[in-house]
């Protein structure tokens, strides 16, 4: 009885954690996806003219089988890609980043996909390494002149994360930004 008490807790234990994971791959999920989104509206007005520009930028989170997500991503500018390789629980990928006017190529080492979020760690030519952090999404992209007058809506499947670029400066010191990426899939 006690032996099966045991076993008992033990399967509820590994249970629980694996559902409190998950549950954190969720949230986190959705934080990322929702720190990819962008609204931006701006209305200049002169006499007899007013011109109006609206963008809406909204990331939903796709959630696959792991293995559909291999292939390869690149940015709207060509500048920056990823080609991710997925096979059972193994993922790994190599890219390129684009930093101003500084390319660099990495490789994506320890790389897990847990639902529809990407963990692992850029290993750059150089040898310095930098947490990667991203979220397979549908972006879609709305135009017009307000958010009543959508003259087009755009949507794509690919990858999206946050990346943070430091620039040492001897004048003004390290500065450092955020940049919203999208890499559509090719």
């Amino acid at each position: 009885m006690l032996r099966k008490s045991l076993v008992v807790a033990i399967a509820l234990f590994v249970l629980a954690t694996v559902n409190v994971s998950a549950q954190d791959a969720g949230a986190r999920t959705r934080e990322l996806a929702a720190a990819l989104d962008k609204t931006k509206y701006k209305k200049k007005e002169k006499p007899m003219v007013t011109v109006e520009f609206y963008i809406d930028i909204k990331n939903e989170p796709v959630v696959r089988d792991a293995a559909s997500y291999a292939g390869n991503y690149t940015s709207e500018d060509s500048e920056s890609n990823l080609s991710l390789q997925v096979s059972g629980a193994a993922v790994s990928g190599t890219g390129r980043d684009w930093f101003g006017e500084n390319r660099r190529s990495f490789a994506l080492k320890d790389a897990f996909i847990s639902g529809a979020l990407l963990t692992g760690t850029k290993v750059y030519e150089n040898g310095e390494q930098q947490k990667f952090e991203a979220v397979f999404v549908n972006r879609t992209v709305s135009n017009g002149k307000n958010a009543n007058e959508i003259a087009s809506r755009d949507t794509k499947f690919g990858i999206g994360f946050i990346q943070e670029v430091s620039n040492n400066d001897s004048q003004k010191g390290t500065q450092t930004w955020t940049n919203r990426v999208f890499l559509e899939r090719r």
